[in-house]
């Protein structure tokens, strides 16, 4: 009997996901442990292994949405008779879909080797941004050299070969040649910015995204009498964008959420990232300060249970292990992968593994389980100059702490002015799990942990 080959699902709420690629063609071979398919989901794409080793046969193709735990496919063994016919997937699994690829695939790339990004079987290394820009603008993947890790093709990589392509294509006369970066020409295509317009305050005149991010502003302040009219552009729902609208807005419906700001004093804790960041430069480890922030809110979770908990149908349930979630910007949305029982890694590990997370959210590479079972969520504006936002809580969860900017601020000291930096953290929880007291108590203890950052290496 041929070895079913399940569509893996993804997390408790994953409803459809898609094979983006099969890594193995049609009655082809594979080992145990070796890359079988890519499987691309509303939060998430990563990478499947085969579970058997045998001969792959696709009972579905590419780009068509299923179930979670749907059947893809089946592997037979080396000397199983395989039918000329599969067994139907049926309507009932079937859904939508999705129109092929444009990008022509890795699979009829040229030699194994040729270029560092490419794979054994002439797969590609390529992160899940980039191959998305790289089908949308019809550019050959196996044509670009990665600029990424490990040789790992990435966004500007792609911009950069479009970018090339489009100009090359222009006469040599052509004002938008002058010299821009990749970001500014892919702004101004979406802005309906003309290039030439533009004046260019980069070295050597180069134009920069803020000079197309001005000359829109200019045009939408003064009329537009030197640009023409752009008409409305549809910008179709990713599977990503649609599951956190609906997940944003059901957390809304479904709890009694509220905000609230504290004021941290931040001089010490800046001083301690400093002090860190040379103890630990001989390994490239690098705090930052959301990872300072996280450190404090799992030591204080430890000692206010009601915001590690969660509201049942008949009761909150208290949480026993402390999972915090980080929250990730990609470009396609957010992602909010999990540090597992972060109150009981040290100062220097959970540098670490935030780092380890982030790199894996923005490279596609995250495992479903580092996904899985955060009970509390911390996400960071503050590299936006943000002074206070309203964050929303990632459901099930009773709470979610905002890190906002660091800023100039004076305190008193007497009749005598001291200057001190100060950050906003702003906290939103469910009502319904603890009221504003504890709330504020849990807050306070974050500040505390901050404001006396020797704390967070005990």
């Amino acid at each position: 009997m041929p070895a079913e080959i399940f569509l893996v699902k993804v997390g408790m709420s994953m409803t459809e996901g898609v094979v983006e690629e099969w890594y193995v063609p049609d009655g082809g071979s594979v080992r145990k442990g070796e890359l079988l398919y890519r499987l691309e989901t509303e939060k998430v794409n990563l990478d499947v292994d085969a579970e058997y080793s045998g001969i792959v046969k696709h009972l579905v193709a590419e780009g068509v949405t299923m179930a979670p735990g749907d059947v893809i496919g089946y592997l037979y063994a080396e000397d199983e008779a395989i039918p000329e016919r599969l067994p139907d997937v049926g309507s009932a699994t079937a859904h939508q879909a999705r129109p092929a690829p444009a990008v022509e695939s890795a699979a009829s790339a040229g030699p194994e080797g040729s270029t560092p990004s490419q794979l054994p079987g002439g797969r590609v290394r390529v992160s899940p941004v980039a191959r998305r820009l790289a089908r949308e603008g019809r550019i050959d993947l196996t044509t670009l050299t990665g600029s990424g890790p490990a040789g790992r093709i990435v966004e500007a990589d792609v911009l950069a070969a479009h970018s090339a392509r489009q100009e090359s294509a222009r006469p040599e006369t052509d004002d938008s040649r002058r010299r821009s970066s990749p970001m500014a020409r892919k702004l101004a295509r979406e802005l309906g910015v003309d290039m030439s317009l533009v004046a260019g305050t980069g070295p050597g005149g180069r134009i920069t995204r803020q000079d197309v991010e001005q000359q829109q502003a200019a045009i939408s302040t003064h009329g537009a009498e030197h640009a023409t009219a752009q008409a409305d552009i549809p910008v179709p729902l990713t599977s990503m964008r649609r599951t956190i609208a609906r997940r944003m807005h059901d957390s809304l419906q479904s709890m009694a959420q509220l905000t609230m700001d504290m004021d941290v004093v931040m001089d010490d804790a800046i001083k301690l990232r400093a002090q860190l960041i040379d103890e630990w430069a001989d390994d490239s480890i690098r705090p930052t300060y959301t990872d300072l922030v996280i450190r404090a809110a799992a030591k204080a979770l430890e000692k206010h249970q009601l915001m590690n908990a969660s509201f049942g149908t008949a009761e909150i349930i208290l949480h026993g292990a402390i999972n915090v979630g980080m929250a990730v910007a990609l470009d396609d949305g957010l992602i909010v992968p999990v540090i597992r029982s972060a109150n009981g890694l040290s100062m220097r590990a959970l540098v670490q593994e935030c780092a380890r997370l982030a790199a894996a959210a923005r490279e596609g590479n995250l495992r479903v389980e580092e996904l899985q079972n955060g009970t509390f969520t911390v996400t960071a504006l503050g590299m936006y100059d943000v002074d206070s936002f309203t964050p929303i809580i990632n459901a099930p969860q009773a709470g979610i702490l905002g890190v906002n900017r660091i800023r100039d601020d004076i305190a008193w000291d007497g009749n005598r002015p001291v200057r001190q930096q100060r950050m906003k953290l702003s906290l939103t929880w469910d009502h319904r799990v603890l009221d504003g007291a504890p709330a504020a108590r849990f807050l306070a203890s974050v500040r505390d942990f901050l404001e006396s950052p020797y704390r967070l290496l005990v």
